[in-house]
């Protein structure tokens, strides 16, 4: 008996053994990559979410090959519907994959119909299969036994606009019969037709963004020019689906690539570009997009020389999404077709994981076109070009992520962490993980270490309200001390401003009186309290010096370098990266220098009294506004949750305005400009500025060029002897 348990116990383990190499080859062969982006839009490999099961074509049920299928659907029973609209048929495969049926001409009361040319399903709980077919102009009700039950015709209402076009491409269907129509050449929105068939409305229209440079030009246009311009008009949905809540999801694409881009790199919330929305029953757009980047595909986009406004190669542009697979506890799957991928992301709008792409491989497409999912939270995925259906089936790592989302969704918190910790070993760059880890830990009352699972994963959100909370508890033991430190530091700047004023008062005032380089400094607490007598005793009675002027450079550029390097998490709404101080301190003070250089060479020309000098130690003088502000700002910025970062702002504000205000004082009082002289002054010193930026800049470049062309004579002379 012992034997034999020794046996089983060897036959099980070389079992195991022999799935787990199985696997290993089997994932090793998958001709594509599965990935998610980082933060900085970067792709970063993950652990395989979806592997390919099975592809399935038509000629594997005795029937001719699919030819150019458009759409498809699963009903709940798991019975695969096709539209094969090269064929004009809809293939209705069993829920085995077994056996297949067609359903192509038809009787209804009494008549013949024929399908023409199918583009869009939709298969109800009850399992009604309605068919859109695009060129007959009609809609057509199945039984789940394939026998026709409806026809429902091109929709006739007062209500429609004269230009309204009908051409019913997608569509879906929710709990109450209400039919939702993606119609081709409709700018008006999703047409909305009654459970009868009789038109409703239209439910979310896109809405039309013209900019205001562009709306002044077009009145100046004739209308032959305005004919030869873009169409300001909504862009057409190209696809729709329904969730169980009743939610619609659309998906639509855009001819203005650039706005598309933009929209994407910036990490846009704004709907204008979205290429998925999701939309309630008034219309509106409810989808969340609280990931790093918006749903939309991929990220890392390259651009042609165009701009890629009619390129449509697969190496440029942003994503072409033309369908949306819904998921399981609001997991939904974006469909593009220009790269052959699919992007799932959760009900937060965070990427899960990207997989797929261009080929002839399986796992790969020619022409991807639709996607949806089974009940065993298989993918399936439908080639138009190929004729083939791609079924994908979760791997352990993506049952790990749908079970750690389940959990989440249902409040599990507690339960969620452990999977979630199971996932950050196979995948560390899991952002997902460390929210949802994050979260379990702010709910017991962790929030430290909340604080640092969301930081991880670079969500300002909840880090701020962890944070607060944190920051709640350590004030909890110091609420006495606090209001003293306030007070105390209100106590010690006043007294500090009071011995400036003494000491300043004190110092002697003529031109020729000996003054040190404390009572140089000290000056500038005078002046930024008085700038108009005050600048004008800093050059008439010489009561500054570039030595001290320098001083109060050195501290604004040393605040400033500071700014750079210790804003707070939440402010920036970044993690802290490697920052090129020098860079950084070239910058400032070359601004600087071009400030006085500009303003020496206009004041010259304007008859201004003070030489180049004089603007120096004068500007410089203007800059301890921001050494007052900015340190203590930076500073502040460390302590402040996303509600209060406006006490920040202020502070930054304040010290800007006030130095700004005492640069004009210096210039009005250096150069003893009347109002208006030093209003123009200070504007063209400005323009000055930006036009030696300018030369810099195309001397440079034309060192650069001249380099380049000395090399390649060089390099020629060099090969040819």
């Amino acid at each position: 008996m012992k034997t034999v348990k020794k046996l089983l116990a060897i036959a099980a383990v070389l079992a195991l053994i022999f799935s787990l190499s199985i696997t290993a080859f089997a994932y090793d062969n998958i001709p594509y990559s599965t990935y998610v982006y980082n933060y900085d839009g970067e792709p970063v490999e993950s652990p395989h979410a979806y592997v390919p099961q099975m592809v399935i074509d038509g000629s594997k049920f005795g029937i001719s090959a699919f030819l150019s299928p458009e759409d498809m659907c699963i009903d709940s029973n798991g019975n695969v519907y096709v539209a094969d609209t090269g064929n004009a048929r809809v293939v209705v495969l069993d829920s085995a994959l077994q056996n297949a049926r067609v359903i192509s001409e038809f009787e209804f009361e009494g008549n013949m119909y024929k399908l023409t040319r199918p583009t869009g399903l939709y298969v109800t709980e009850k399992g009604e299969l309605y068919v859109a077919d695009s060129t007959g102009i009609n809609i057509y009700v199945f039984s789940r036994e394939g026998e026709c039950i409806k026809v429902i015709e091109k929709p006739q209402s007062t209500l429609l606009p004269d230009d309204f076009s009908y051409i019913p491409s997608k569509i879906s269907v929710d709990k109450a019969g209400r039919i939702y129509i993606v119609s081709t050449g409709n700018t008006y929105g999703v047409v909305a037709l009654n459970d009868e068939g009789k038109f409703s409305t239209f439910i979310g229209a896109q809405k039309v963004g013209i900019s205001v440079i562009d709306k002044i030009w077009r009145k100046f246009m004739t209308k032959e020019q305005k004919k030869r311009t873009l169409s300001y008009v909504p862009t057409n949905y190209n696809n729709i689906n329904i969730d169980e809540k009743g939610f619609l999801y659309v998906t639509a694409t855009y001819s203005d690539i650039n706005a598309v881009v933009q929209s994407i790199v910036s990490r846009s919330t704004d709907n204008r570009y979205a290429m998925i929305k999701k939309l309630n029953s008034s219309g509106e757009d409810v989808l969340i997009r609280n990931g790093a980047f918006p749903p939309g595909g991929d990220v890392e986009i390259s651009l042609s020389t165009d701009g890629n406004a009619t390129n449509t190669d697969t190496l440029y542009g942003p994503s072409s999404i033309v369908d949306v697979a819904i998921g399981r506890n609001g997991v939904y799957t974006l469909v593009d077709q220009k790269r052959g991928k699919l992007f799932t992301y959760d009900n937060s709008g965070n990427l899960l994981y990207a997989f797929g792409g261009s080929g002839y491989q399986t796992g790969t497409f020619r022409q991807l076109t639709a996607a949806d999912y089974d009940a065993q939270n298989r993918l399936f995925a439908l080639d138009c070009n190929a004729g083939k259906i791609t079924v994908f089936a979760p791997t352990g790592y993506g049952a790990l992520v749908d079970k750690a989302i389940s959990l989440s969704s249902d409040r599990k918190y507690e339960e969620a962490v452990e999977v979630y910790e199971q996932i950050l070993l196979e995948n560390s760059n899991f952002d997902l993980a460390n929210i949802g880890i994050g979260t379990a830990k702010m709910r017991q009352g962790k929030y430290e270490e909340a604080m640092y699972y969301f930081k991880l994963a670079n969500d300002v959100d909840n880090y701020s309200e962890a944070y607060s909370e944190h920051r709640r508890q350590i004030l909890g033991d110091y609420i006495l001390v606090i209001p003293l430190v306030i007070v105390a530091l209100c106590f010690g700047i006043g007294k500090f401003f009071k011995f400036a004023k003494k000491y300043n008062a004190k110092t002697p005032n003529s031109k020729t009186a000996k003054r040190s380089f404390m009572q140089e400094f000290m000056y500038a607490f005078h002046i930024i309290f008085r700038p108009f007598d005050g600048f004008w005793e800093l050059k008439r009675s010489k009561r500054g010096s570039v030595k001290s002027a320098s001083a109060i450079l050195s501290l604004a550029v040393v605040s400033m370098l500071f700014r750079e390097v210790g804003l707070g998490y939440i402010y920036t709404g970044e993690p802290k990266n490697d920052t090129n101080l020098l860079l950084s301190l070239g910058v400032l003070l070359g601004v600087v220098a071009i400030w006085c250089i500009s303003n020496w060479c206009l004041t010259s020309l304007m008859y201004g009294e003070g030489g180049l000098k004089d603007i120096y130690v004068a500007s410089c003088y203007a800059l301890l506004p921001i050494v007052f502000f900015t340190i203590p700002a930076t500073v502040l910025s460390n302590f402040v949750t996303q509600n209060e970062m406006m006490f920040v702002d202020f502070f930054f504000v304040i010290g800007y305005i006030w130095t700004g205000f005492l640069l004009f004082c210096a210039v009005l009082s250096t150069h003893d400009y009347q109002l208006g002289t030093n209003v123009a002054t200070v504007v063209m010193t400005l323009v000055g500025m930006v036009i030696i930026v300018f030369l810099m800049l195309l001397f440079v470049n034309l060192i650069g060029q001249m380099t380049s062309m000395v090399s390649n004579i060089y390099n020629e002379i060099t090969f040819r002897l």
